[in-house]
């Protein structure tokens, strides 16, 4: 019985063996900046014209605790805070877009991503205008450079801003355009709103620089007034 103190020290030993060792809390995990794109009028992921609209996203960020401020930052000088944000990008260039996540230990994830904003294409056609009391003309034409021996249609656009009793307009060539119709017109009784459309054909006959000109009158409760409008044509 001599040995008994030994061997009970001994079985506590064991059995104390089999408590869990305390290690303690885990640590606290920074968080994780992820961007989301949604652009649906981009030409590829990241590339679009100017005005371009894009949708960023930082929802799928994450964090062990929660997040508690997300902070953007454009290359344009522009902040923002918020889990979605929809900036308009005006200017063609490459833009930087910069996010920041803080979790409530204060520790911060970045992360960033680019676009790219393209020029808009220039417009189809090139438009002339020209407005007194009562009417507005329009000439139109394609905005491109003029080739020697094309033929070419042009528009005429009236818009009256009374109820115009009367219209009267002439088309004046220059030496580089000819035209196999009679360039003159005439409205009778337009409506305020109202537009009426006269298209026309031409061949460009010579190179150089040249000038179209319109003259015209409309007439308004007994008044009458003149207007003008003048096209300068570049033909290499």
């Amino acid at each position: 019985m001599r040995f008994a103190p030994i061997a009970f020290a001994l079985l506590m030993l064991l059995v104390g063996c089999t408590q869990p060792i305390p290690i303690g809390e885990k640590p606290d995990q920074p968080p994780v900046a992820v961007i989301a794109l949604e652009c649906s009028s981009c030409q590829g992921e990241r590339t679009g014209v100017a005005p371009l609209r894009v949708i960023f996203d930082a929802s799928s960020s994450r964090d062990d605790h929660g997040i508690v401020l997300v902070h953007w930052k454009l290359s344009d000088g522009r902040e923002f805070t918020g889990m979605r944000i929809d900036p308009i990008f005006d200017k063609p260039g490459k833009y930087t877009i910069q996010l920041a996540v803080y979790d409530k230990a204060g520790q911060v994830s970045t992360t960033s991503t680019e676009i790219t904003v393209l020029a808009p294409p220039p417009p189809e056609f090139r438009v002339e205008r020209a407005e007194n009391d009562l009417v507005i003309v329009e000439r139109i034409l394609p905005n491109r450079p003029l080739q020697v021996g094309e033929t070419l249609q042009i528009k005429i656009k009236v818009t009256a801003k009374h109820d115009i009793e009367y219209i009267y307009w002439r088309e004046i060539l220059p030496y580089a355009l000819s035209s196999p119709e009679d360039l003159e017109f005439m409205i009778l009784q337009l409506q305020k709103g109202r537009s009426h459309e006269w298209v026309y054909t031409v061949t460009v006959e010579q190179s150089g620089s040249s000038k179209l000109e319109g003259l015209g009158r409309a007439a308004y409760l007994a008044n009458s007034t003149e207007l003008s409008l003048s096209t300068v044509l570049e033909v290499p």
